[in-house]
C-alpha cells in the first residue's frame, strides 16, 4: 500500500486521535480435468461469496477504540451511525465523555470537525482517489465495517485459493493486490491490502461475529498499517441498532477554519 493509499485509509484514525450465525453454505469445488459445463469453479466460489455478503439499510452501534502509533496511545468511544450508500456518520468523545470531533462522510466529501482545535479539515473522494490509485469509495469503507470485502472480487481480476483450509482470493487493484481470507462460512477472517512489493500494507481482521437475522456482523475488529507512519487500531463494537429513529447532525460552526489538505 502506498504512502498515499496509507493516508487516504488512515485519515480518520490519524486525525481523530491527534486531537483527542446464520449464513450459506457452499463447498469449495474441486477442479477436474472435464469440458466446464456452466460456471467455472472460480465463479461459483465467487458468486457463493456473494450470496454471503452482509447488507444492511441503516446500521448504528457503539466502539471502544484502542488507537497506537509509533508516538502515542489513545482510547476513544465512538457513536458509528450510517445509511447504505448515503453516508457515515461519527461522534467521537474522549475522557469524561467530551465531544473532540464529528465526521461526516459521503459519496462525495470526507468532512472531520476538529473541534479542540475549531477546524474543519474538507476533501473528497477524487482527492482521495488521485492520491491512493485505487478507487476507494462510500462503499469500500461501509464493507469494510460490516465486514464484506473492502473491494469486489471479479472473475476477471480474481485469483481463488486455499490455504489451510481457508479460502482465499487475490484481486489485482490498480498497483495494489487485496488477499481476502473467509472461513468455512464465506465470512472474511482477514483482508491484506498491498503493493506488489509489499513494503506498505494494511491488515483488517475480524476476530469475532455476531448474528442478527440474516446477517453475521463483526463485533469486534483490528486495523493495522505498515507504512512510513505503523499504526494499530482496535474495535470493540456494541449497541447495535438497524431502525433508523432520528436525523444525525453535522454543521460547521460559525468562526471554524476550514482546512482543505
Amino acid at each position: 500500500m502506498s504512502k498515499n493509499l496509507f493516508w487516504a485509509l488512515g485519515l480518520l484514525l490519524v486525525t481523530v486521535t491527534a486531537i483527542g450465525c446464520k449464513s450459506k453454505k457452499s463447498a469449495l469445488p474441486v477442479k477436474t480435468n472435464l469440458p466446464q459445463q456452466g460456471p467455472t469453479p472460480t465463479e461459483v466460489v465467487l458468486n457463493t461469496i456473494d450470496a454471503n455478503l452482509n447488507s444492511f439499510s441503516f446500521y448504528q452501534c457503539r466502539a471502544k477504540v484502542n488507537y497506537k502509533d509509533d508516538n502515542q496511545k489513545v482510547e476513544l468511544d465512538i457513536n458509528l451511525v450510517m445509511e447504505k450508500d448515503q453516508y457515515i456518520w461519527m461522534s467521537v468523545t474522549a475522557v469524561l465523555g467530551i465531544e473532540v470531533a464529528r465526521i461526516m462522510i459521503t459519496q462525495d466529501s470526507v468532512k472531520i470537525l476538529d473541534r479542540l482545535h475549531r477546524k474543519c479539515i474538507a476533501t473528497n473522494f477524487d482527492y482521495i482517489q488521485r492520491l491512493s490509485n485505487v478507487p476507494l469509495k462510500l462503499n469500500n469503507l461501509q464493507n469494510l465495517i460490516i465486514g464484506n470485502t473492502v473491494f469486489n472480487n471479479s472473475v476477471q481480476k480474481s485469483v481463488v485459493d486455499t490455504i489451510l483450509g481457508a479460502i482465499s482470493v487475490s484481486t489485482i487493484i490498480n498497483t495494489q493486490k487485496q488477499t481476502t481470507f473467509y472461513n468455512a462460512n464465506y465470512k472474511v477472517n482477514r483482508t491484506l491490502i498491498e503493493e506488489q512489493n509489499q513494503s506498505r500494507q494494511l491488515n483488517i481482521t475480524y476476530p469475532n461475529y455476531i448474528a442478527f437475522d440474516q446477517n453475521v456482523y463483526p463485533n469486534a475488529m483490528n486495523i493495522n498499517i505498515r507504512a512510513e507512519k505503523n499504526l494499530e487500531c482496535t474495535f470493540e463494537l456494541s449497541n447495535f441498532v438497524f431502525t433508523k429513529k432520528r436525523e444525525t447532525q453535522f454543521t460547521v460552526p460559525s468562526g471554524y477554519e476550514v482546512v482543505k489538505p
